[in-house]
């Protein structure tokens, strides 16, 4: 006769418990140390990223915009297409002092409104998600509250990324021009500029997102009891962070769209049109508009 099979083991253990048991192949690190040692990797992977962002704009910072720490001109000692060689500089500071001035005044418009938004949205979402659709009628009060804080951590985040990100690629854009005016270095310089101040946005947005989600999470484990349910409920509490970032993100992405698309529109039909201007021409406004648009929907609503 065959020898009775043995039950296997319940599938309802305890993530702790299932950690524990495992080993690696050869014996000497378990499981256990390996979830001791992640909230170091975590944090560490989280500051390098933010110290590596800082470092890349130490790089991109160090193209001067004030002729006087140089002494030399900002888009180099020749003429383009016959302009004067200090009036090429006082335009460039003067459409980068604007271009900045305008995309620091829609984000402060937008992002007021999305303050307005989160203050509405965190008693919705608490409320719904409390009442829920359980069957015995109880409302889960502290599931629903603790999802709305996760809703504004997230939107908090990514409204930080976000404005990082836009004033990061505001502040490079005029030393782009200037690295591509170096005779001397060609592009590479224009080019190194642009792609430092990409990673500026790209390992602070990574950074700051890891370390966020790393403690909002420390904080709500301490709610939820060591078991599946626990931390089953853990993680439907904490998916509220990706909407509030979602949320944020939509802002900026929608409404940087919609805003750009009609300044270009507008820019298009008044210059081209009605003043016979050339596409871009910083004499039409609207280009500046336009431009704005561009670094807010495209960088802030991306980065957030």
């Amino acid at each position: 006769r065959a020898a009775p099979e043995t039950p296997l083991a319940s599938t309802s253990a305890a993530p702790s418990r299932l950690m524990d048991d495992f080993a690696c192949v050869n014996g000497n690190i378990t499981a256990s140390d390996a979830s001791e040692a992640a909230p170091a990797l975590i944090i560490v992977t989280g500051l390098i990223g933010i110290a590596f962002s800082v470092f890349l704009l130490k790089l991109v910072s160090s193209i001067a915009l004030d002729v006087a720490s140089n002494n030399e001109p900002l888009v180099g000692s020749e003429p383009i297409n016959g302009a004067d060689v200090a009036e090429q500089n006082a335009r460039l500071l003067e459409l980068y002092a604007a271009i900045t001035t305008g995309a620091n005044a829609f984000l402060r418009s937008e992002y007021k409104l999305c303050g307005i938004f989160i203050v509405l949205a965190f008693p919705a979402m608490s409320v719904l998600i409390a009442w829920g659709d359980k069957e015995d009628g109880k409302w889960e009060w502290k599931n629903g509250w603790l999802s709305g804080v996760s809703f504004v951590v997230g939107a908090i985040t990514s409204i930080v990324c976000g404005y990082i990100g836009m004033r990061v690629a505001v502040f490079s854009n005029a030393r782009c021009t200037v690295g591509a005016c170096d005779p001397s270095k060609g592009w590479t310089r224009s080019f190194n500029t642009a792609f430092r101040a990409g990673g500026v946005m790209g390992f602070s947005l990574t950074g700051i997102a890891i370390l966020a989600l790393y403690i909002l999470l420390a904080i709500l484990r301490t709610a939820f009891p060591d078991s599946d349910e626990g931390y089953k409920q853990l993680m439907d509490v904490v998916a509220g962070f990706g909407l509030g970032g979602s949320s944020i993100a939509m802002f900026g992405r929608v409404g940087g769209g919609i805003y750009t698309k009609a300044a270009d529109v507008g820019a298009d039909l008044a210059g081209k049109v009605v003043q016979d201007l050339p596409e871009d021409d910083p004499h039409n406004p609207g280009t500046i508009a336009d431009n704005v648009g561009d670094n807010v929907g495209d960088v802030a609503g991306m980065g957030s």
